[in-house]
């Protein structure tokens, strides 16, 4: 790979999407260790990018303020002053293709899947693991380039402090021990699992003794008021719209288990080498799924039987998909993974 001095990656949503671009960026740093790295972003997923020595700077990116001439230009502005030689566009989406035009670097790149007509500013790259994972796909760029790819690393921040202010937390809520940490929404409802089963399956957990808390962004307060209704137990903690996002990246870390549907916070997960239960239906698991899949010791993948989702038509509009998954299923799943550990 070139000694590029100056590099922008453009990956600007979403969570999901921002964390599986992370490898890259730890293979781009191996590789240009002597490189400034500059991430494009939304600032609402900016607090998942780590800081020195992966990224030397962040640039917000106002998604509506890419409708405005004015604040084109003052974004041209500010990106020129990097004097950037490369940037990559790991977006693909016509809005990824403004910033990386207004980049001005000499070298525009993306991977070979480019929408949206972004493949008129940037060059697609094409490589072995084209129709792979996601996280491998956008590896494929470095390669391309001529880089060396010594495995797949998630550099991420510290939370260390999220973590200490939390356990105060939740010991001032009254819970001691383990807990699994569950966050029962997603981006589209079609990807959920019903309320119902989330309320029959953590009826169970908490009557076996384990602590629960539940986890999720505003958009998931009324699941989350709706499965403590259903559950009522003193052992479910019901903190959907109650944590930044490093500290829903700390609570995670802190469990003893996570479980959800294909959703973002399942990716820091995955991120954190955290044992994990994912459930999959409409969207498919070999292309955006937790890295590593059944092949991993701590991802425990759960399928819906309906599931028709393929690397060619990754998200399949079935309402119905996700229902197929059992609460029972989901429990032997559970119960397995609590048995192999109290015999460790």
């Amino acid at each position: 790979m070139k000694p590029y001095k100056n590099i922008l990656i453009v990956k600007m949503s979403s969570l999901g999407d921002v964390l599986h671009a992370l490898p890259t960026l730890y293979a781009l740093r191996e590789n240009c260790p002597d490189a400034r790295i500059v991430w494009a972003v939304h600032k609402q997923f900016s607090a998942v990018l780590p800081g020195k020595p992966y990224i030397d700077d962040i640039v917000y990116i106002d998604k509506k303020g890419l409708k405005s001439l004015s604040y084109l230009k003052e974004l041209r502005r500010t990106l020129h002053e990097y004097h950037f030689d490369m940037c990559l566009d790991l977006q693909g989406l016509a809005k990824s293709a403004i910033v990386a035009f207004c980049s001005g670097a000499k070298e525009k790149y993306g991977y070979w899947e480019m929408r949206e007509g972004s493949f008129l500013v940037s060059k697609g790259l094409t490589g072995t693991h084209k129709f792979d994972h996601v996280i491998e796909r956008y590896l494929d760029t470095v390669r391309a380039l001529g880089g060396a790819v010594d495995g797949v690393e998630f550099p991420l921040p510290s939370v260390d402090a999220e973590k200490a202010s939390l356990s105060g937390r939740f010991a001032a809520d009254g819970m001691t021990g383990p807990y699994i940490a569950v966050v029962p929404g997603a981006r589209w409802d079609v990807k959920e699992w019903p309320v119902p089963y989330w309320q029959a399956f953590l009826r169970r957990v908490v009557q076996g003794g384990m602590n629960v808390v539940l986890l999720g962004s505003g958009d998931d307060v009324p699941k989350g008021r709706a499965i403590a209704e259903g559950v009522a137990s003193p052992r479910l903690f019901d903190y959907t719209g109650k944590t930044s996002l490093r500290e829903l990246m700390a609570a995670i870390g802190m469990s003893r288990l996570y479980i959800s549907a294909d959703t973002g916070p399942l990716h820091i997960a995955n991120a954190l080498k955290k044992e994990l239960i994912a459930l999959f239906g409409p969207t498919c698991p070999d292309r955006t799924g937790p890295y590593g899949g059944a092949r991993s010791e701590y991802i425990h993948m759960i399928i819906s039987p309906t599931s028709a989702a393929t690397q060619e038509q990754p998200l399949v509009d079935d309402p119905d998909c996700m229902k197929q998954i059992s609460v029972d299923r989901v429990w032997e799943t559970y119960t397995d993974i609590v048995k192999e550990a109290d015999n460790d």
